[in-house]
C-alpha cells in the first residue's frame, strides 16, 4: 500500500471518528436537557436521562372575570428524577394567591392558601430521536385542601393519565406535542355542590427553533368537566384556550413563557355567550422555570 494510499485511508477512518463523536455528542446532549418543555401547558414524550434530575418551578396568573377584579396565583415547584432512561417520576407542592373584589360568586379576598400535593411519572415508549415519534404515558395522582378557583377548601384526591405524542422535523428544529388524557376526582365539597366530577382535557402545540436555544410557537389546551361522572348529561362547563409561547434552553437551565387566552368557552347559566366564567378566567400568563442536574 503507497504512502498516499495509507495516509488517505486513515484521515478517513480519523474523519469517520468525529463525526461519529458528534453525533454521539448530539444524541447525549438532547437526552441530557430531554424533559426541556417547549410549551406552557402541553408536554412533550422524552424523559430525563436515568439518574438525572431536574428542579422545576411554575408560577400561573389567571385574570379576568364577568366582573371585578380577579387575579389568581398559582405556584407549582417540582422535582423530578430518571429512574430509568424511559421511566421518571415526579413530585410537586401547589400554593395559591388570590386577589378578588367584586367577582360575582366570590367573596373579596387577598391571601395565599397552600393548594396540595402531586405525584407523577412519565414512561416513554417512543423516542422522537431515535424512533420517528414519541409516545409516553403519564399518570399523575394530587391531595387539593383549596380549590384554584376562590381558595375555597375541599378534600380532594384526583387521578388523571395522559397520553402524549411528539414528532420532530425539519432535524429537530420544529416540534410539534399533542396531549389527551382525562381527570378523575373525588371529594370535591364542600367548595363544590357536587363530590365527585370528571374532566376530559388535552391540548397540543407546535414550536420553531429560530437561534441556537430559541423556540417560539404556538399552543392551545381544553378541558370539560362533568359533575358527579355523568358524561355526557351531566355538563358543567367546557373552556378553550390558544397563545403564543417563548422558550429557551442553555446547558442547565431553560425557560418557557406562555400566554393563553380563552377563545372559547360555553357553560350553564353564563353571562356571556362563547366565555366560560365561573371556574375559568379570560387569559392565563405561565412562567415555567427549570434547572437540570
Amino acid at each position: 500500500m503507497s504512502t498516499i494510499t495509507i495516509t488517505s485511508f486513515l484521515r478517513l477512518r480519523q474523519t469517520r471518528g468525529l463525526l461519529s463523536a458528534l453525533v454521539l455528542s448530539a444524541l447525549a446532549s438532547s437526552e441530557a436537557m430531554a424533559d426541556e418543555n417547549l410549551f406552557g401547558y402541553v408536554s412533550g414524550a422524552e424523559t430525563l436521562p436515568a439518574g438525572h434530575y431536574d428542579l422545576e418551578q411554575f408560577t400561573t396568573l389567571r385574570t379576568g372575570k364577568d366582573g371585578g377584579r380577579y387575579r389568581g396565583w398559582d405556584f407549582e415547584s417540582e422535582v423530578e428524577y430518571g429512574v430509568t432512561d424511559q421511566l421518571q417520576l415526579s413530585a410537586s407542592l401547589i400554593q395559591h394567591h388570590f386577589d378578588m373584589n367584586g367577582v360575582p360568586g366570590q367573596d373579596n379576598r387577598n391571601d395565599y392558601v397552600f393548594g396540595g400535593v402531586n405525584l407523577g411519572a412519565k414512561y416513554r415508549i417512543k423516542s422522537p430521536y431515535k424512533d420517528g415519534y414519541g409516545l409516553a404515558f403519564s399518570p399523575e395522582i394530587g391531595l387539593r385542601r383549596y380549590d384554584d378557583v376562590g381558595g375555597l377548601i375541599e378534600h380532594s384526591l384526583f387521578i388523571a393519565p395522559t397520553l402524549i405524542y411528539q414528532k420532530n422535523a425539519l432535524g429537530d428544529t420544529l416540534v410539534f406535542a399533542a396531549n389527551g388524557g382525562f381527570e378523575l376526582a373525588w371529594g370535591k365539597k364542600p367548595a363544590e355542590q357536587y363530590d365527585h366530577e370528571l374532566a376530559l382535557q388535552g391540548g397540543a402545540g407546535i414550536s420553531y427553533r429560530f437561534a441556537p436555544g430559541w423556540f417560539a410557537g404556538v399552543e392551545t389546551h381544553t378541558r370539560a368537566e362533568y359533575p358527579d361522572f355523568q358524561f355526557p348529561s351531566n355538563f358543567e362547563h367546557w373552556a378553550v384556550f390558544a397563545g403564543p409561547s417563548l422558550h429557551y434552553g442553555a446547558e442547565r437551565w431553560w425557560a418557557t413563557l406562555t400566554w393563553s387566552y380563552q377563545v372559547y368557552g360555553h357553560g350553564v347559566d353564563e353571562p356571556i355567550p362563547g366565555y366560560t366564567y365561573a371556574e375559568e378566567t379570560r387569559s392565563e400568563l405561565r412562567l415555567k422555570v427549570g434547572l437540570n442536574f
